[in-house]
């Protein structure tokens, strides 16, 4: 799986992202991935403002770059990440990203624009944060070691942004759903950050653009999971969560937190943990140059 991901993205996710950049920074990057191990397969995030420093991540390591954007080419940016089409992305604006496909999200920074409590959209963008999948998940061995000791309720996935949760979600997904013992598996996958090749020897079934709370609901009543997975909870996918559980289909979910008690203490995420939605916790975080998982079952 994580081969057959990273040949996908030398291929197309990547050099796709470096065709929406201004040619220069398009030539940076790839000088930069040439010096490195990897090469553009280990680019796993660009960043990018207008008129200000830009960087990239390469294998955990950050890199400064010295092209600098302007207000000018980030806007042309937009637009070529959007399609040409920045209309039918509003919805995805508003909430502070876009799908380019390939699993490949760009945060969005700029000014937000309000009707009344509701935030419709943002304009003056300012800033891009490309995230890239890797394919690789460096504690994926420990991680199914994880599901394979037994999970009841669900498996609640942590850590601080840009750790490795969806990487470890996408990993998962695959590594229980393939081969003669594998479990079906839905993925409710809001932001589109999987790709249905990388599962289409799996018994996995992948809702793409669905909200979380109306992708779990269909999973349940039409598709017969044994597992369902969803990244990033918030506060508003609390009832969904229970209700799949109160049905007896484990979830595994993932979540922002910098450690176990940080996590307990988010009030988005204390009806779940309180009503015992998730048995089994995980936790990544960065050591050195590499990962570490710590687990906590209740």
């Amino acid at each position: 799986m994580e081969i057959k991901m990273q040949a996908v993205k030398e291929k197309t996710g990547v050099h796709s992202v470096l065709a929406v950049f201004p040619r220069r920074l398009s030539e940076e990057l790839s000088r930069k991935a040439a010096a490195r191990r990897g090469g553009l397969a280990s680019l796993s995030e660009i960043r990018v403002r207008s008129g200000g420093s830009a960087s990239a991540v390469f294998a955990g390591e950050r890199v400064a770059l010295s092209a600098r954007l302007t207000e000018e080419e980030i806007s042309r940016t937009v637009v070529k990440i959007c399609d040409g089409a920045i209309y039918t992305h509003r919805d995805s604006i508003a909430e502070g990203y876009v799908s380019v496909g390939g699993g490949i999200r760009v945060g969005i920074g700029g000014r937000a624009s309000y009707e009344g409590e509701r935030l419709v959209g943002v304009s003056d963008i300012r800033s891009l944060v490309f995230r890239i999948p890797t394919g690789a998940c460096e504690f994926g061995c420990e991680l199914l070691r994880v599901w394979q000791d037994g999970v009841g309720h669900g498996m609640l996935i942590y850590s601080p942004p840009g750790v490795g949760k969806t990487t470890a979600l996408r990993y998962l997904a695959g590594a229980i759903s393939r081969g003669r013992g594998g479990v079906r598996v839905c993925v409710v996958d809001e932001r589109g950050e999987f790709m249905a090749e990388d599962y289409a020897d799996s018994e996995l079934e992948l809702l793409t653009g669905y909200k979380k709370s109306v992708g779990m609901e269909i999973a349940t009543r039409t598709l017969a999971p044994d597992v369902i997975m969803v990244d990033e909870l918030g506060a508003c996918d609390t009832e969904s969560v229970m209700s799949v559980v109160r049905c007896g289909v484990p979830v595994i979910a993932t979540a922002h937190a910098a450690d176990i008690d940080d996590l307990h203490s988010r009030a988005s995420l204390y009806p779940l943990i309180s009503a015992g939605a998730f048995d089994v916790f995980v936790g990544i975080s960065r050591t050195g140059g590499g990962y570490s998982l710590s687990v906590d079952r209740r």
